[in-house]
């Protein structure tokens, strides 16, 4: 149960940083393109896409599912599915005219720079935090030889 409970909050960190991310991007495009407001449709479309991606997420990279894939095959794999589910939710939802070229191909590169955005952004975060615990372990060591003598 503990271990169910650990997974469960997981899951909800990384739906919130998707959710809030993606309705982020959202708005800056309706933003850009005149748009005056959010559909309560899309908000919850945005819920359940990101919910989806936060299980991905977990699935590839948390260490409890795939553990042996290297870290680039585990993100291509992630963001080739990601890309699938995006566009499965846009055919599904008619989120633009899906016989408009330009709209997919506007789609895929909002994507791929949303996806570096966020790639590049947890990669910085993650080297951060580990730069972090590294020297709290090189001071902890110190401190273990210092109790030594």
């Amino acid at each position: 149960m503990k271990k169910f409970l650990h997974m469960i909050g997981e899951l909800k960190t990384w739906g919130c940083l998707s959710f809030t991310g993606a309705l982020c991007i959202y708005s800056f495009i309706d933003f850009l393109t005149g748009g005056e407001y959010i559909r309560h449709t899309l908000v919850w479309q945005m819920l359940a896409l990101c919910g989806c991606i936060s299980l991905l997420q977990y699935i590839f990279f948390s260490g409890q599912v795939l553990k042996r894939p290297s870290y680039f095959l585990r993100l291509a794999v992630f963001c080739g599915l990601t890309l699938a589910l995006c566009c499965g939710f846009a055919w599904a939802f008619r989120w633009f005219p899906l016989e408009n070229a330009g709209a997919w191909a506007s789609f895929a590169v909002i994507f791929f720079l949303a996806f570096l955005v966020f790639t590049l952004g947890f990669e910085i975060y993650f080297r951060a935090v580990g730069k972090k615990y590294d020297a709290l372990l090189g001071r902890w060591r110190a401190g273990e030889k210092d109790r030594e003598k």
